[in-house]
């Protein structure tokens, strides 16, 4: 396997491009933690190798975060959270909120420094549905309730310690949202952080592409996988574009950093034929190069 040069030092290294629709990236103690929406499982990744941490049949995983002693795996086709033990044994599911309302499709998560975890719930993925997709808030005790709503497919979601908010793509308005955060699980009004259709032409004809996971790279960028368009877009704190990383997976859809310098995106080659055939790559270089302006727009 070849990597693929995007700058001076950073480099998009493939680890397997045999994945089947994977998802959720989660480094954690070390080992990249990865779902595969189309095995049902959620692998544990060193270097080539990996191997099976999760798997419930009907879950179609397709993310994962640090929870109480364990961790939280979203079931996106199962509509459930899968609360696991540090070995991955399933400790039990939870399929509604703390009213009793039952989950659509959880979609993407990201734990707080509070032990909560904030994750998405989107609704229908069609660029006709309505505004009705919700964030929630797992809080550390286990209950679930409704902290952001009406919003149209709410995906990626990412919790922005350095500047205290939750970044929230909202993908089929081709925005991203900034939530100050003013308590655990408790939300200020909503600010557009990023206006995609703005800041960037759409690249491609897929009807139904926008902003999916998004993450803080380690030199201070915020990266926003364009689902649909196979790229990245690299943005200042301020959500100003910098410029963009081209991923060789149309679809590519979250990206995880493990605080050492090193990063993975992952995404799938396909998105309407199983088993969703997909890649997983490691980034290297981030920290080392400094960013690099787009070209002026006009």
């Amino acid at each position: 396997m070849i990597s693929l040069l995007l700058a001076a030092a950073l480099t998009l290294i493939p680890l397997d491009e045999a994945a089947k629709y994977p998802e959720g990236p989660l480094w954690q103690g070390g080992k990249l933690y990865v779902a595969e929406m189309g095995a049902d499982s959620v692998f544990i990744r060193e270097g080539l190798e990996k191997r099976v941490f999760f798997r419930q049949r009907g879950c179609g995983p397709t993310a994962i975060a640090p929870y109480q002693n364990g961790f939280v795996v979203l079931c996106h086709l199962g509509h459930r959270l899968a609360l696991i033990d540090a070995q991955g044994a399933l400790l039990r599911n939870v399929e509604s909120d703390s009213t009793g309302k039952p989950f659509d499709d959880p979609n993407d998560c990201f734990a707080d420094a509070q032990g909560g975890v904030y994750f998405s719930d989107p609704g229908l993925f069609s660029k006709d549905s309505e505004a009705n997709g919700e964030v929630y808030y797992l809080d550390a005790r286990g209950k679930v309730r409704v902290v952001a709503a009406d919003l149209r497919y709410p995906n990626g979601v990412y919790v922005d310690r350095a500047r205290g908010r939750l970044l929230v793509s909202e993908h089929l308005a081709r925005r991203v949202l900034a939530f100050p955060i003013r308590g655990a699980g408790q939300l200020g009004p909503a600010a557009v952080f990023a206006d995609i259709e703005a800041l960037t032409p759409q690249r491609g004809q897929y009807r139904e592409a926008g902003p999916d996971g998004l993450e803080r790279a380690p030199n201070g960028e915020i990266l926003v996988a364009l689902y649909g368009e196979g790229r990245l877009l690299r943005l200042n704190e301020d959500g100003k574009l910098l410029g963009e990383i081209l991923v060789p997976a149309p679809f590519v859809t979250n990206m995880a950093f493990d605080g050492q310098g090193r990063g993975a995106v992952v995404g799938a080659f396909v998105n309407d034929l199983p088993p969703f055939l997909g890649g997983v790559w490691q980034i290297d270089g981030f920290g080392a190069i400094p960013a690099k302006p787009a070209a002026p727009q006009h």
